[in-house]
């Protein structure tokens, strides 16, 4: 339905609105157009709950039908909230992956502009991959959107927003099923959540719409005479998500309609959050230590007495934590490593990026050194993500870029060579830690800041730079 100019768009989005039935298989919204929107007013106050405890709030809007009806929503409702309603920004991203992208990102970017929304469009730049391109376009937009909602965090709080519904919901359990998923995978996706590991005390991702169905907020459009763009590839059958959408009608007819099968994912969601609990009281026993994010350390006979879940769960958890990748770690690699590591022999393996061996009477987890260890540039005053394990950041007094980069071996044996030197941390985690370099010369090391501090090494400088652990 997409068109080569904003004039088409508009004109092709009218259309939509008086379609009698969605084109990408999903139930055909309520037939006619109601004189009054079906998601009445006084139920915006609680869909939208969530949104009120933002000081910011980030909408994807792609254009389609669920995320226009987003977009409208939350406007109705920024309306009954007045000066109490968080800030709120549309952002729509082009991923260059057809022609008519980017007139449509810009058609979207136009009508939020008419509803009063300050708008952003974002774009993929970049070389694309030949396969896997739906779950690459996920990760980049979601980079984009979470780009975004960081330079926005130093007014609080922030959510970035999608238009997830009951529908998606469904689809991604179903999906989750067939690949064999655990209890997380089949908790479904969470009505909120940190937006990466990276964001785990900043921004959020919100879904109000979890419990709606693609239907209704169709139907409300349609009441409204609003339009929206329908992607093609929602009728490309090579995607997963496609074919069980295609297959809906089918699976409902068998008993797996959206209803029954959200009321599955909540079931799992509660015994998901039974097991976090229980999670957390073994690590307690287990007298967990994260080492302030050079290694984590645990008791491992108290480990090795707890319930496979548990152990399996809690290693997963730190390897995912220390191992510097956002990819979810292979359920069945992780499975094999509990398996081996419970055994009463255990040598030591790596998984994900990081190590985990036997010391004593403990087990430790830190990162692979010199596997994918990144080098990035921090300019005075900015704040990123290093390596997926630390927010690091440069004092606006800094007095040129640093890079951040592991601080190695070498210059940690150096280090070490310091009177005095507090030799509690082991070489191999040390030397994955992440330090300031100014070229060659070593400038900081955030890590040990306070101690190289109060001795009087690195001057001033070392002062204007901080590394905090993404727990």
């Amino acid at each position: 339905m997409a068109a080569d100019n904003p004039n088409s768009l508009a004109r092709d989005a009218r259309q939509a609105a008086a379609a009698p039935d969605d084109v990408d298989g999903r139930t055909a919204a309520a037939a006619g157009c109601a004189a009054e929107p079906l998601i009445a007013d006084d139920a915006l106050a609680a869909l939208f709950a969530p949104l009120a405890a933002f000081d910011a709030v980030v909408l994807a809007v792609s254009g389609g039908g669920d995320s226009m009806a987003l977009m409208h929503l939350t406007a109705r409702w920024r309306t009954q909230r007045g000066q109490q309603s968080p800030r709120i920004i549309v952002a729509t991203v082009d991923h260059g992956l057809r022609t008519e992208s980017r007139s449509e990102a810009e058609w979207v970017v136009q009508q939020a502009r008419d509803l009063g929304f300050q708008a952003h469009l974002l774009s993929w730049i970049g070389d694309k991959p030949a396969t896997g391109i739906q779950d690459a376009a996920r990760r980049e937009r979601y980079r984009l959107l979470g780009e975004l909602a960081n330079s926005l965090s130093e007014r609080g709080r922030v959510a970035v927003v999608t238009a997830h519904t009951a529908d998606d919901q469904a689809e991604t359990l179903l999906m989750r099923l067939a690949r064999g998923s655990g209890i997380d995978g089949l908790a479904g996706m969470a009505p909120e959540r940190p937006l990466s590991a990276a964001d785990a005390d900043g921004v959020m991702l919100v879904r109000p719409l979890l419990s709606i169905s693609g239907a209704l907020l169709r139907a409300t459009l349609k009441a409204r005479g609003i339009g929206w763009i329908e992607d093609p590839s929602n009728a490309v059958e090579r995607f997963e998500r496609v074919r069980i959408r295609k297959a809906a009608r089918l699976l409902a007819e068998m008993g797996f309609s959206n209803d029954r099968l959200a009321v599955s994912a909540r079931r799992v969601a509660r015994a998901r959050a039974a097991l976090l609990e229980a999670q957390g009281e073994l690590a307690d026993r287990a007298s967990l230590d994260l080492h302030g994010g050079a290694y984590a350390s645990f008791d491992i006979a108290t480990w090795r007495q707890a319930s496979e879940e548990l152990r399996l769960r809690m290693l997963g958890d730190l390897i995912g934590r220390f191992g510097g990748s956002d990819a979810p770690v292979s359920l069945a690699s992780l499975e094999d490593l509990t398996t081996r590591a419970s055994a009463e022999v255990f040598d030591g393996a790596t998984l994900a990026g990081a190590i985990v061996t036997p010391q004593g009477d403990e087990l430790r987890i830190w990162r692979e050194d010199g596997r994918g260890l990144p080098v990035l540039t921090l300019q005075p005053g900015e704040t990123a993500i290093w390596d997926g394990r630390f927010r690091v950041r440069a004092d606006i007094t800094s007095p040129s870029p640093v890079e951040v980069r592991s601080l190695g071996r070498q210059a940690f044996a150096n280090l070490r060579r310091i009177e005095g030197w507090p030799d509690t941390i082991p070489a191999a985690p040390a030397a994955t830690l992440p330090a300031i370099w100014r070229g060659e010369e070593l400038v900081a090391v955030p890590f040990f800041a306070d101690w190289l501090k109060d001795k009087g090494h690195f001057g001033r400088e070392i002062e204007l730079y901080s590394a905090e652990f993404l727990a």
